[in-house]
């Protein structure tokens, strides 16, 4: 009985596109690391992103996007943001020098706004996108303090006005202590005089009348109790008052920083928008002229 030969697997060799892939991934690599090795940070971010450097610094917007050969490092994406961090917050300290920075971690940069006392935190300096992410709640309070600063008004006007009132309503209640007391009297003799003249057979009119001056009473008493109670309330509001208007001052700081740099808020928000493109480019400018 003869024998059917069995079909044999003919794989193509691969070999040359395999190694062309890894040898770019090597070069890859190599780049970032010369890159590093001179302190050519204008290399580093357009081998992070070559789409977004072309975008932003070399206005082109049909770069394909060299993600597949970022993640090579996105394991060191720390130790990058903290080499990249050094020469950024150099030129930050020209171009926003009301900003302050503290790393808290490798390659994590907490930001501040000021120099002075009670500054406030402000959100976070991402070297590797060069971006500020801004606190919202912080960022949207300076924004409305600077709206409202066009109207001759501070952010806290309003609660700080409220709450002065309200200590004048409570300070009130206490001041009428003495009118208080006079009428409790005077009550009180009402209510043994209308007792008195009632007995057991009193009237009608002269229950009512005995209820309504004891209702009267307890409002009297009601309104002593809450006198007690006046003094801490009121302390408290004041506390709060300070809170407040040490607030106001703060972004009253901020504010002048900002139009003593920048001029306007709007410039100052532009600049923001257009950090990347700025920073980098100017990282580019000099790499033509010689420089790193």
């Amino acid at each position: 009985m003869e024998s059917t030969p069995y079909i044999q697997t003919d794989l193509p060799s691969n070999q040359s596109v395999l190694q062309q892939k890894l040898q770019t991934k090597l070069d890859y690599l190599t780049s970032i690391q010369s890159a590093v090795v001179a302190g050519d940070d204008r290399q580093i971010y357009e081998l992070l992103d070559s789409q977004k450097y072309d975008l932003k610094v070399r206005q082109k917007s049909e770069t394909e996007t060299n993600r597949p050969l970022a993640v090579l490092v996105d394991d060191m994406k720390d130790e990058l943001s903290h080499h990249l961090g050094q020469k950024l917050i150099n030129y930050l300290s020209e171009t926003f020098p009301f900003f302050y920075y503290e790393e808290t971690q490798l390659g994590v940069f907490q930001l501040y706004f000021g120099n002075w006392w009670d500054r406030r935190h402000f959100g976070i300096l991402d070297p590797l996108a060069v971006k500020f992410i801004f606190n919202d709640d912080e960022y949207e309070k300076l924004e409305k303090a600077v709206e409202l600063s066009a109207h001759g008004q501070r952010y806290n006007s309003q609660v700080i006005e409220d709450t002065t009132r309200a200590n004048e309503t409570l300070q009130k209640v206490v001041d009428e202590q003495n009118q208080r007391d006079a009428e409790r009297t005077q009550l009180l003799a009402q209510l043994s005089s209308s007792e008195e003249r009632g007995g057991l057979f009193g009237n009608r009119g002269q229950s009512e009348q005995r209820e309504v001056l004891k209702e009267r009473l307890k409002q009297l008493d009601s309104a002593d109790a809450k006198a007690q109670t006046v003094p801490a309330l009121i302390a408290e509001n004041n506390t709060q008052i300070l809170n407040y208007s040490k607030e106001d001052t703060i972004l009253i700081y901020e504010q002048r920083a900002i139009t003593d740099t920048f001029g306007t808020f709007d410039e100052f928000q532009q600049a923001v928008g257009s950090l990347y493109e700025n920073y980098v480019g100017s990282l580019a400018a000099a790499a033509e002229e010689g420089g790193v």
